[in-house]
């Protein structure tokens, strides 16, 4: 087994797959390595879809008004591209925001025709997109139903839940987004956004800099 179907079969995506269909899958995959910056995918180009191996990368979109927003942060193990559930009228794109990242990359056409000969395939593609789905409308709903601080402590708080390291009576996230970048995410101003973060750290609940945020206790993840 290669490198490359070694990580294919320990995806969700592969659940329940014989050895020979992961190996099938395997023929239409490619491996792909990026840098920070690296723009890895972006709407109306080759269709394909994606798993990200390691790193971190930002899905984002360009509004009508030219403006960024981020509409998800995805980890290791999770699934991006050409996904037609999640179709939007703007110009999506998908960029590493880590040192570097490592992805698969599979042909979406090839993958289609996959989907009709393996149903256990096609249960775990859609199990995968529709918890994505799920991810999006909460996030959608917070947007226009919570005040902007609110929105920044839920922010946060997903982020915790997928990459905090627990210190003692800490929990310390690597930090590699910009006060722009959260902004985007929670659709306010980098000027707010510095407020709120300076609010938060003179209450001694945070502290940050470029490298990591730390939270002073595990209870405040659990603020929404």
């Amino acid at each position: 087994m290669d490198t490359k179907q070694f990580y294919l079969k320990n995806f969700s995506l592969t659940r329940n797959l014989t050895d020979n269909q992961v190996s099938d899958l395997n023929q239409i995959t490619v491996q792909r390595d990026a840098r920070h910056g690296e723009v890895v995918y972006a709407k109306g180009g080759e269709k394909k879809i994606f798993l990200l191996i390691s790193g971190q990368v930002k899905i984002a979109e360009i509004k009508e008004s030219g403006d960024e927003m981020i509409k998800e942060l995805l980890q290791p193990g999770d699934l991006f591209g050409d996904i037609s559930v999640l179709e939007t009228i703007n110009y999506e794109y998908a960029e590493v925001v880590s040192e570097r990242a490592s992805y698969l990359a599979i042909d979406f056409n090839a993958f289609q025709g996959y989907l009709h000969q393996v149903p256990a395939l096609t249960v775990n593609y859609l199990t995968m997109v529709s918890e994505k789905f799920k991810r999006l409308e909460t996030r959608y709903v917070n947007m226009i139903t919570k005040d902007v601080k609110s929105r920044l402590l839920y922010c946060f708080r997903e982020w915790a839940v997928k990459e905090g390291k627990k210190l003692g009576d800490k929990v310390v996230l690597r930090n590699y987004l910009t006060h722009g970048d959260i902004a985007s995410m929670i659709s306010t101003s980098r000027q707010t956004v510095t407020v709120i973060l300076n609010e938060l750290k003179e209450a001694g609940h945070i502290n940050y800099n470029r490298r990591q945020i730390e939270f002073s206790d595990v209870a405040f993840i659990h603020l929404s």
